[in-house]
């Protein structure tokens, strides 16, 4: 779909939201696309911000389900890059849960799809510097307090905007998993993510057992512990404490780890 704003000559940041036509065009998109989406299939939309634990999360369900879960990377080459997917069986056609990955930058997803909504969020403060230091790894951000300060502002609007759509809201058909209860409380946490997604409260406990033995907290490759907000390069308590309040009265405290 041509894109209004690049168009129109507005450029979209992943933080922001496009033009309301925009967005209510490809939301009518998707929705269109989902009516016509496999009914043999269990669709899982996962909406998760950057460095909030969507990589873990899914090695765990892979080790639980095996080949009943198929999964989409979207942003990946080759990928269709469409909402639904285009394609959500695997090989065999044998898996009954698919799941799809976006952190729904530009925030032009459909809330409205067919499927389930798996949401994944972070406490505002580690979840940026997380990124600011992948992106410093990856030489897409300079190294400098500057630099830090510019991402800190994107990343706070990109998190309001985000919670205020997928958290803040409840539905029926969402579960919203806090990145330190999937760390803190992994057990717990991956048990009612599964619940969730086969739609009742029974979990094979051996499946369960093995998906924590494989996927264990802090297992190279896997996630790591709650990050100290006081240890980076970049600490600063005072712009700190002013993006956490930015975000708490746009958000709330109720379901958001602060430390400021």
């Amino acid at each position: 779909m041509i894109s209004l704003n690049a168009l129109l000559g507005r450029p979209v940041e992943y933080y922001e939201y496009p033009w309301a036509i925009e967005g209510r065009l490809r939301s009518a998109q998707s929705q269109l696309r989902s009516l016509f989406q496999a009914s043999d299939v269990v669709f899982i939309f996962s909406k998760s911000m950057p460095r909030s634990g969507h990589r873990f999360l899914t090695e765990c369900l892979t080790h639980y389900f095996g080949p009943e879960l198929h999964y989409c990377g979207f942003y990946r080459p080759g990928c269709c890059h469409r909402i639904p997917c285009a394609h959500p069986h695997g090989n065999g056609k044998s898996n009954r849960y698919f799941m799809q990955k976006s952190h729904d930058f530009g925030f032009r997803d459909s809330a409205k799809l067919n499927g389930k909504y798996l949401i994944q969020y972070r406490s505002p403060i580690p979840r940026l510097q997380s990124n600011y230091d992948l992106a410093l790894a990856r030489g897409t951000v300079g190294q400098s307090k500057e630099a830090f300060a510019s991402l800190a502002e994107h990343e706070t609007v990109y998190f309001i905007n985000f919670y205020r759509k997928w958290v803040a809201a409840p539905r029926l058909n969402a579960l919203a998993v806090a990145y330190e209860d999937l760390i803190g409380e992994q057990a717990r946490t991956l048990a009612a993510v599964v619940s969730f997604i086969q739609g009742d409260s029974s979990v094979d406990q051996a499946a369960l057992a093995r998906a924590l033995a494989q996927a264990p907290v802090g297992a190279d490759g896997g996630a790591g512990s709650v990050r100290d907000p006081m240890q980076h390069a970049y600490y600063d308590p005072v712009l700190f404490a002013e993006l956490e309040n930015r975000i708490a009265k746009d958000c709330g405290k109720d379901r958001i780890r602060f430390h400021f």
